[in-house]
């Protein structure tokens, strides 16, 4: 693919490198059975259930909530690592602390590259626990 400037084309554009940072997930299902041992399996079923939904709905609108709202916007990524931890799902608990801490220190690079680090594992994170194959957490 190359780009173009009028009719010329422009080597500068066409020499940047399309990155796509691969990461995997680590899920840890020892929280996922000690949950269940500690409320059941209904009941760990439904919180599993809660967390996913709260994390699917508030991952994709973390940019926005911080440029608007971002005395919340801490709050909101806080509860996202701690339904990840709830999950058992530690790549992304652990993406989700690291945005806090760059954003509580005001470091802007540093909070746009973990935020996007958030985004990808996030939904990473979120697809694999929706294509179990069984169905169960």
């Amino acid at each position: 693919m190359s780009w173009t400037m009028g009719a010329q084309v422009c080597p500068e554009v066409a020499q940047i490198a399309d990155l796509r940072p691969q990461e995997s997930t680590r899920f840890n299902p020892d929280r996922l059975e000690q949950l269940c041992l500690r409320v059941g399996e209904v009941q760990a079923e439904a919180a599993v259930a809660l967390a996913l939904h709260r994390s699917t709905e508030s991952l994709p609108t973390l940019g926005r909530l911080m440029a608007a709202e971002p005395v919340n916007f801490p709050v909101t990524v806080e509860q996202i690592a701690m339904d990840a931890e709830l999950m058992g799902m530690a790549s992304l608990a652990r993406a989700a602390r690291d945005v806090i801490v760059c954003f509580a220190t005001s470091n802007n690079v540093a909070l746009a590259a973990t935020m996007a680090r958030l985004s990808r594992v996030g939904d990473r994170s979120v697809n694999a626990v929706w294509e179990m194959d069984d169905g169960t957490y």
